[in-house]
């Protein structure tokens, strides 16, 4: 993207680093005084930055958490490439444990950046009051229920802390339904206060709408994390999204997705802006393009040829389907056309080449190209030729309004009654024709609009969009079978991560998550 002056503030650096959700090896409190306190939008801007440039983590080992165990993605050992200690086997097979290295980064990462919204609130509550003031509170409490969000959907029962705390005493595990409501009721309050402006100016910060879209969001798994449903809660805030007429399909699937995306696309409702010398963390082409596709796309470094498409999930696309040219697949070639040539092999990418290894239990590359060729490869975040140091320019989308329309679709056919089956059609249907756009057999009816026909299309809809573990959960799928995995139909709490070794070990007033 294309940084002004805004998003250079947002993302210049952090105020602090932290190891905890509520320690942090540095005092900022006494960095301000009465005279120093943020005044201006840009001083306000300034002081919040750290909160913005934690979102970037999302993308990184929280997307890991989110993704390497549901079934879009497989990441085997390809010959001496990928095995890392077998941590994405151990993914895959749905067998980490406490100390699983994806599942502490993520839950440090999280807690780090609430710890910074505590930290930054502290400061922001002793300025002088403004209408600047409390819209920028309300930013801030929003942006810490976003990432409360994720930490209740993938650990559950995490510790609940809202305020920067320099004392000894250590939090206790909160149940999941209490911070889900936290979380709900914190949104909620601070809707009103929040712009409803959509701009540059508010760009890659929460909005009214991106609060209606995390609230849908929440809504929509609320049978998950408290036992009871609440289907017309998601269709309220689904329709205020539409209603504010602020948002409209990208014509252009991919296009929202490219490097040079950003304020002006006309679908995201909440994006996290990336640059690669300014911003950097996006990183997902190294992870899924093969090393000759260094050539394909005018890279000045070798990509890392891991994360491919297993061949189930790879098989739900349509050729027909526009959402089908995010995926690399067959005969590969260079950016002036000719066929892609690496050591001497012809590059062709093979959907379908899964094959273990004799007397392996992950490997499928060996010490040849064969492996190291098997699985397409997503570009839906099309490779940034301009990328840094492996660091693409691409903005990461958090909420869309694809995601709000399939949102609101489902509800009414679980249950909501403040929608119609029509509204439902509709609604799905505005995101199923921009698929297949001169394709009207592809488009839902009465009768094939399904709950099942939702699950897919969310499928096809947001491939490493960080939504298929829950949408999976969701739709009773976590514990099905996949490549290579068998069904651990069992293993019902593996719907949640464990709680970190290192977590209980600092703090023993948290409590495991059963099962573990």
């Amino acid at each position: 993207m294309k940084f002004n002056k805004l998003y250079i503030l947002l993302f210049a650096g952090a105020l602090c680093t932290g190891t905890s959700c509520t320690k942090f090896d540095v005092d900022m409190h006494s960095a301000y005084t009465d005279d120093t306190f943020p005044k201006t939008p840009d001083q306000f801007v300034a002081v919040t930055g750290p909160v913005y440039t934690s979102a970037r983590g999302y993308f990184g080992d929280y997307f890991d958490l989110q993704t390497a165990g549901s079934d879009e993605v497989v990441i085997p050992t390809r010959g001496g490439d990928w095995f890392d200690g077998g941590k994405w086997r151990d993914m895959h097979f749905h067998s980490w444990s406490p100390s699983h290295e994806v599942v502490r980064n993520a839950w440090n990462w999280g807690f780090n950046a609430i710890g910074t919204c505590n930290q930054v609130l502290g400061i922001l509550e002793n300025a002088e009051d403004s209408d600047q003031k409390n819209q920028t509170l309300a930013e801030i409490k929003t942006m810490r229920a976003w990432y409360y969000y994720l930490m209740m959907d993938t650990y559950g029962n995490v510790p609940l802390v809202t305020t920067f705390d320099t004392g000894n005493e250590l939090p206790s595990t909160t149940p999941r339904a209490q911070v889900y409501e936290f979380v709900v009721t914190e949104l909620e309050a601070n809707l009103a206060l929040l712009s409803e402006e959509k701009s540059e100016a508010t760009y890659g910060r929460p909005t009214k709408w991106f609060a209606h879209a995390l609230l849908a969001k929440a809504y929509l798994n609320a049978q998950v994390y408290t036992g009871t449903a609440n289907w017309n809660k998601v269709v309220e805030h689904a329709d205020a999204v539409i209603a504010s007429g602020k948002y409209n399909l990208e014509n252009d699937f991919l296009a929202q997705f490219m490097p040079d995306n950003g304020a002006q696309s006309p679908e995201p409702i909440f994006s996290i802006p990336f640059d690669p010398a300014r911003a950097e963390g996006n990183q997902l082409f190294n992870k899924v393009l093969h090393y000759a596709h260094r050539q394909t796309f005018d890279l000045s470094v070798n990509p890392w040829n891991g994360w491919s498409a297993q061949p189930a999930y790879f098989d739900l696309f349509d050729d027909a389907d526009n959402r089908t040219q995010q995926w690399l697949a067959g005969q590969q070639y260079n950016s002036t056309g000719q066929p892609l040539i690496y050591n001497g092999m012809n590059i062709v990418i093979d959907p379908y080449g899964y094959n273990l290894l004799p007397g392996s239990d992950f490997d499928i590359g060996g010490a040849d190209e064969g492996g190291r060729l098997a699985g397409a490869r997503c570009v839906k975040y099309f490779p940034d030729k301009n990328q840094a140091n492996n660091n693409a320019g691409n903005d990461v989308i958090v909420f869309r309004l694809a995601d709000v329309l399939l949102m609101k679709a489902e509800a009414i056919l679980r249950g909501a009654t403040n929608g119609t089956r029509d509204q439902a059609l509709e609604a799905a249907n505005l995101v199923r024709k921009r698929a297949f756009p001169i394709n009207p057999e592809k488009h839902f009816t009465a009768s094939s609009l399904t709950l099942d026909a939702i699950y897919k299309e969310r499928a096809l809809e947001f491939t490493f969009e960080v939504t298929r573990r829950t949408d999976m959960i969701r739709f009773g799928k976590w514990e099905d079978a996949m490549l290579f995995k068998p069904a651990n139909s069992g293993e019902a709490y593996k719907r949640l991560f464990p709680i970190p070794a290192t977590a209980l070990a600092n703090n023993t007033n948290l409590t495991p998550n059963p099962g573990y």
